[in-house]
């Protein structure tokens, strides 16, 4: 499967056409045939907001999962904001995507109470209360513990992990053929992981995909810099930031 758009578009139409109803993670029980879309955002805002509309348009909900912690985006800004409340207008949840190692971390009981801490944070943020969370490269402490949370939904418990059909495509590689697991008709449930930082409109190798957003980083920096900086473009004009896609040494 190719890391594209229309590769996801046609993954869908297959889903739907093997008749997969797709579900929250709290609404699986419920249907016989499910399938849970969950997306971990690492690293870009504006990908999960692409993917979004395009599972909006056609027909079908997902849960995306957020840092609270990371370099790459800053939920607090307004800017992001904004972005978080149009994948919620697009019909989708927002879940917590914990990162562990942002902490000292050497107990399940402390496991708990930073996710916690961070679910209230989130909670707080988009006057919601989130109810799932998903694991930022988890440690064998997660892996090898049932994280149990009174009220809160766990994707890496045992339901959702061992007892569904769990699909990934981790570092832009399906470790199962993930389009044979949908045509075989052998599993009632699907929960199947993509991150939507991998897909493009056309076919890049994932060396493209990298360089291209440390590009858009660059020029990112100098817009937020260029609110704060009068006149910044008579010190650096912003068509010097980038060449070629990637950002240039000054």
């Amino acid at each position: 499967m190719q890391f594209t758009i229309d590769a996801y578009k046609n993954l869908i139409h297959l889903l739907q056409l093997k008749n997969y109803k797709f579900c929250f993670y709290g609404e699986c029980d419920e249907v016989a045939r499910s399938v849970i879309l969950r997306h971990d955002i690492d690293l870009s805002l504006d990908k999960a907001i692409e993917m979004a509309k395009v599972e909006n348009e056609l027909g079908v909900k997902a849960t995306y999962f957020i840092l609270t912690s990371t370099n790459f985006y800053n939920v607090f800004s307004k800017e992001s904001y904004e972005k978080l409340q149009q994948i919620k207008e697009l019909g989708h949840v927002i879940g917590l995507h914990f990162d562990e190692k942002r902490y000292e971390i050497e107990s399940v009981e402390e496991m708990e109470k930073y996710i916690l801490y961070e679910l209230r944070m989130l909670n707080e943020l988009l006057s919601e209360n989130i109810t799932v969370i998903s694991m930022h490269r988890p440690s064998k402490l997660i892996l090898e513990n049932e994280i149990v949370i009174p009220g809160i939904i766990n994707s890496y418990s045992r339901k959702f992990f061992k007892d569904m059909k769990y699909v990934s495509d981790s570092r832009m590689h399906w470790r199962e053929n993930i389009l044979e697991i949908i045509h075989s008709n052998e599993f009632e449930k699907l929960h199947i992981l993509t991150h939507p930082f991998w897909y493009s409109e056309e076919d890049e190798l994932m060396e493209d995909k990298l360089r291209q957003f440390l590009g858009n980083a660059a020029l990112e920096r100098y817009d937020f810099l260029n609110d704060n900086f009068t006149n910044l473009f008579e010190v650096i004009d912003r068509n010097e930031i980038v060449q070629d896609g990637v950002a240039i040494h000054l």
